[in-house]
Parts: C-alpha cells; sequence; structure tokens
C-alpha cells in the first residue's frame, strides 16, 4: 500500500505543544522501525480557510525538533496513518500522523 501524504500547501500550521519524546508502555523512548531513530510528539494547530484542529503529529528525528510553542511550521512529507485496534471485543479506530520533520516558517519582524 503506498503513503498517503497529506497536501499541506492550503492549511497553515502553528505549533501548539512543544516537541516531548513517543513514549511506550514501559515509558521508553520509541525508535522507527526502519531507521531506528528516535520519535518525538509535536501537537500542531492546523488552520485552513473554514476549519481549524489541533493534530498529534509524530516526527522522526535523529534530535527533538528545534521548535517552541505559536511558531509557524511547515510539517515536511506529512502523512495520514489510518489505524484499527480490537481489544476485548471493542473496535476504537482512528487516524495518526507522521511527518518527516517541521520546516520553520519565518516571519516578519523576528
Amino acid at each position: 500500500m503506498g503513503r498517503l501524504l497529506l497536501d499541506t500547501s492550503r492549511v497553515s500550521y502553528e505549533v501548539s505543544v512543544n516537541p516531548v519524546p513517543k513514549l511506550d508502555q514501559a515509558g521508553a523512548q520509541k525508535h522507527d522501525r526502519e531507521t531506528k531513530m528516535p520519535m518525538w510528539t509535536v501537537h500542531l494547530y492546523a488552520l485552513a480557510e473554514n476549519s481549524g484542529e489541533v493534530l498529534n503529529v509524530t516526527v522522526v528525528s535523529a534530535e527533538k525538533p528545534p521548535v517552541t510553542v505559536r511558531q509557524p511550521v511547515v510539517p515536511v512529507d506529512l502523512e495520514a496513518l489510518p489505524w484499527v485496534n480490537d481489544r476485548d471485543g471493542k473496535v476504537r479506530s482512528g487516524v495518526a500522523f507522521r511527518a518527516a520533520g517541521l520546516r520553520l516558517i519565518e516571519t516578519a519582524g523576528k
């Protein structure tokens, strides 16, 4: 199955929660299966013309993404990952988001 990359050109993104390590159930930082690099969780405000929501985005990077709250960014290779979990007869589903990185947008006056 091919990757489901999202078009980020009509949406603006702003960091809403600083990056933190993505942890497993034992409290250890998760690492990407393919690259073995650490995984980080970043919450982004995604604002389109008539809507907005907060996305919980996983970023795979050797270093903690150098972004802070309120910084405008562009997610690099933003990917939607649909998931389904069937545990104890309860089916849950959703969409996870993953990016190869976050590119800072320079704003006037900084």
